[in-house]
């Protein structure tokens, strides 16, 4: 298919320059190709490219200058990212012949692989992969944003570009012949000429993945590391070849230093380089601490001194590591230490760009100044601080003193008392953005000797007067969120689109601020959000938190319609069509799932379920009296469908052991389906209904115990507290069982699991509601109402019970934790996403979910989302 380049419409932003052409037809998705290239030869390559697409139809965009296509190509926005000079977006049918067309005029060329996709020629920089030509978002299982791919038979794929290429089931590749040819080195059967069988995969990096591997030759376990050409690449031409190539050279200067690897071969394959060192152990210090619970004193003593040792042994060889973390604390089976990942290391001075957020980085030193052994006692402090409590250092705000004073308050609550306070002070000094202090905590390490007593900073007083500032700060912030949302410049180029749904998008921050309508602004931007999100494409499944039914119920309580549904409540159907009628009324098909996301049954669960479909449809009832039947209709097909079995909960995986069960959690367990059950039966008045809702807060209860057990046993997770798979959405079900069962031994049990959570919280790295601390001070303020209280919140006990005022002295101890995991002062705080790395207003993992938390422990109580009141 060909055309002229009449028409053609193009324009710029800070990213991307456009090409669209108006003849294109409207594609949601399809094969898309991808041109990588270097920033030096971006404008040529594009020269090249230009006439190709201008022959057919097509949209495409590019990279709008050098400096842009080096971000892209250093992987710092991601793997998906690398190499994507160009995107082009052809007519169906014509991506073969364009990709051949490109294929010819770019033969010779180089640029970077781009992860996500195939490439179409082994010698030109073409590549394609199977993707959205549209925008169409939400947040998956995991929380991760997935772009949605709704295919012919109604099953949804995410189509986001990943470090792996992937292709929805329903498409049959038009290279298929031509991708056998150009294979990945990695998916080839052995490395180095075959000589290396990969065993495991350690880690996928946009500079190159790390394997574990077996040595043919030897026998021996060695782990080899890939370089992947033009990536990551500067000015100079240096990429990150040149910083594998360095790493050697480290190592060669180690060479025989226990605790550090040994630099065993390098080989090359194609552009890519590979460097096989000696394997130090198949665990590390992250994964040690996640999986089996924090050190106690004895552990953290002994690496303490283990970890100095091997640095003073790698300083006096020259060499500063200045990438310290506990990702490279490498662990044996013996529990050992050794050192790995040298890449960013400074041997004589002399080191690459680089530094991990919370860890080197505070302490970076400008470019030109040789980097000194001080700088590596700031991240054995903090890693430390990792190993006591398995918290990684506050890193939100721009102010590194600020992060530090954050990290050393939360230390305080992990580590309180006496007992520990000569490590708190040790981490402080090792912390220190002094380097004579840090060189002062350290030698006190080597020798033993203690420093005199320190005062240590009092945390803020989390009352009333305090609350109430920030609760009107973070308003504040989420009706300015709200307007980058809708803001058509603001949003364009924002990194990361914003979804519609309730988890991690705009339903979620707009029925937060539906709670605040009495503040200034907050009236205007629900209209303006909820008015945004109805404008966006509804292709999303049926889900209540991750899909349309979380997004119909805030634009029904925003009072703008249902959205996706059909607001006249004239659904039309058969049961021979598969609908459900309850009175004259019907659930329509696209009401309900049809397949799991494994293409198995349906999922049971609350997030995207059948559970979380209920649940949603009830609200939507009270909210929507015009169509209360219909809604009750989907509802009542939610309970036939969980009792019959048609709807499952998906097997826990594999990443649940040694952890709160999926099984037995909110978010994709047992807990919500009992919730949502417990909930029907109590709204339709069925003696059937109401005994399965009974059956199954009965068996959520008599597997509570355990998992108190467990969540209070040595070495406990912090996982055990959390809303969505811990104790804390488990509690939250058991103090709804007690007030629609009217059976005291739920509320008994829920405050056990309180007291347990509350005890959790401080080792909680995340505020937001899924995971985090939000979610944990929600449940308290659950209990604390359901204990019975009365008054405003404050720093004087009002007339309420002693249990109760337990409950809300822990809830304001979990607030008071949550502002040691943020930046800005106390009273305008700025609560980092998960990641710690950046705020948003999203309700699972940002401002709009802490802000439900501090709403209700400011007011004693109050609606909480996905709640029926």
């Amino acid at each position: 298919m060909t055309g002229s380049a009449a028409g053609r419409r193009g324009w710029s932003d800070d990213t991307w320059t456009y090409l669209n052409d108006p003849r294109m037809p409207a594609v949601e998705h399809g094969w898309k190709l991808h041109v990588s290239a270097r920033p030096g030869e971006l404008a040529a390559v594009i020269g090249i490219v230009r006439p190709v697409l201008l022959r057919y139809v097509c949209h495409a965009k590019w990279a709008s200058g050098p400096e842009v296509l080096r971000e892209l190509n250093s992987g710092m926005r991601g793997a998906g990212s690398v190499g994507k000079a160009i995107t082009v977006y052809p007519a169906p049918g014509t991506v073969v012949a364009l990709a051949e067309e490109l294929v010819a005029v770019l033969r010779g060329r180089e640029g970077p692989t781009v992860v996500s996709d195939r490439r179409v020629d082994p010698d030109a920089p073409v590549h394609y992969r199977y993707g959205p030509f549209t925008g169409d978002y939400r947040t998956g299982r995991s929380g991760r944003l997935e772009s949605v791919m709704v295919g012919p038979d109604g099953r949804v794929f995410d189509g986001l570009a990943a470090a792996s290429y992937r292709c929805p089931p329903w498409a049959e590749d038009p290279f298929e012949r031509r991708a056998a040819a150009a294979a990945r080195p990695e998916a080839s059967p052995g490395l180095g000429g075959g000589r290396y069988r990969v065993t495991a995969g350690i880690a996928r990096k946009p500079q190159g993945n790390v394997y574990r591997a077996v040595d043919l030759t030897t026998g021996l376990p060695v782990v080899v590391k890939q370089a992947r050409a033009f990536v990551a690449e500067e000015e100079s031409g240096a990429d990150a070849r040149d910083r594998l190539r360095h790493e050697r050279a480290v190592l060669s200067a180690l060479d025989g230093l226990p605790g550090v690897p040994r630099a065993l071969d390098s080989f090359r394959h194609r552009s890519d380089e590979y460097l096989v060192m000696s394997s130090c152990g198949d665990r590390d210090l992250r994964r040690e601490v996640q999986e089996r619970g924090p050190y106690d004193a004895d552990r953290l003593a002994g690496l303490a001194t283990r970890l100095l040792r091997l640095l003073d042994g790698i300083h006096r060889r020259g060499v500063v590591v200045r990438d310290l973390k506990p990702d490279n604390v490498a662990l044996d089976a013996d529990g050992r230490c050794r050192l790995v990942d040298f890449g960013i290391s400074a041997i004589d001075g002399a080191a690459p760009d680089g530094a991990t957020p919370g860890y080197s980085e505070p302490v970076r030193r400008p470019a030109g100044q040789p980097a000194r052994p001080a700088d590596d006692y700031y991240a054995l402090g903090a890693t430390l601080g990792f190993a006591a409590t398995g918290l990684d250092p506050v890193i939100v705000d721009d102010d590194p003193a600020v992060n530090r004073d954050r990290t050393l308050a939360g230390l305080a609550r992990a580590l309180p008392g006496d007992d520990h306070r000569r490590f708190r002070e040790l981490i402080a000094e090792l912390t220190s953005l002094d380097p004579a202090v840090r060189t002062a905590g350290a030698d006190r390490l080597r020798t033993g000797k203690s420093r005199a007593a320190s005062r240590e900073a009092e945390p803020p007083r989390v009352d009333a007067d305090l609350l109430r500032e920030i609760v009107e700060h973070t308003t504040g912030y989420c009706v300015a969120e709200a307007g980058r949302i809708v803001d058509p410049v603001l949003s364009a180029r924002a990194a990361v689109p914003t979804p519609v749904d309730v988890y991690g998008g705009s339903a979620g921050l707009g029925l937060e601020l539906i709670h605040h309508l009495h503040r200034p602004g907050v009236s205007e931007a629900v209209e303006a959000l909820a008015r945004w999100t109805a404008g966006r494409s509804r292709s999303l499944p049926p889900g209540f938190y991750s899909g349309r039914t979380g997004v119909d119920l805030f634009l029904a309580e925003a009072g703008i319609g249902t959205g996706g549904a059909a607001a006249d409540g004239a659904a039309v159907g058969t049961a021979a069509d598969g609908a459900v009628m309850r009175g004259t009324l019907v659930a329509r098909a696209e009401d309900l799932p049809t397949r799991g996301p494994d293409g198995g049954p349906p999922e049971a669960d609350l997030i995207e379920g059948v559970a979380g479909i209920g649940i949603g449809r009830l609200l939507l009832a009270r909210c929507s009296p015009a169509d209360r039947d219909r809604h009750l209709a989907v509802a009542a097909e939610c309970a036939r469908m969980l009792a019959s079995g048609r709807a499952r909960l998906s097997p826990a995986g594999a990443d649940t052991v040694g952890r709160a069960a999926l099984r037995e959690g909110l978010a994709h367990g047992t807990a919500g389906v009992a919730y949502f059950l417990l909930e029907y039966g109590s709204s339709s008045g069925d003696p059937a209904d109401l005994r399965r809702a009974e059956q199954a807060c009965a068996e959520l209860a008599a597997v509570t115990p355990g998992l108190l057990a467990r969540a209070t046993a040595p070495g406990a997770t912090r996982r055990y507290g959390s809303w969505c798979r811990g104790l804390a959405g488990v509690g939250t079900v058991l103090v709804r069982a007690a007030d629609r069962l009217g059976d005291p031994g739920y509320l008994s049990l829920a405050r056990q699991a309180a007291r347990t959570c509350a005890a959790l919280a401080p080792r909680m790295p995340l505020v937001g509601q899924c995971c985090g601390l939000a979610g944990v001070g929600d449940f308290l303020v659950d209990v604390a109402v359901a204990s019975g209280t009365s008054g405003t919140c404050g720093t004087t006990r009002t007339s309420g019970s002693s249990a109760s005022e337990e409950f809300w002295d822990a809830a304001r101890t979990v607030a008071a934790v949550i502002l040691s995991r943020s930046g800005g002062t106390p009273a305008r705080p700025v609560f980092p996403d998960p990641g710690l790395a950046r705020a948003s207003a999203t309700w699972a993992g940002g401002s709009a979910g802490v802000l439900g938390f501090l709403r209700r422990l400011h007011d004693r109580g109050g609606p909480r989302l996905g709640l029926i009141g």
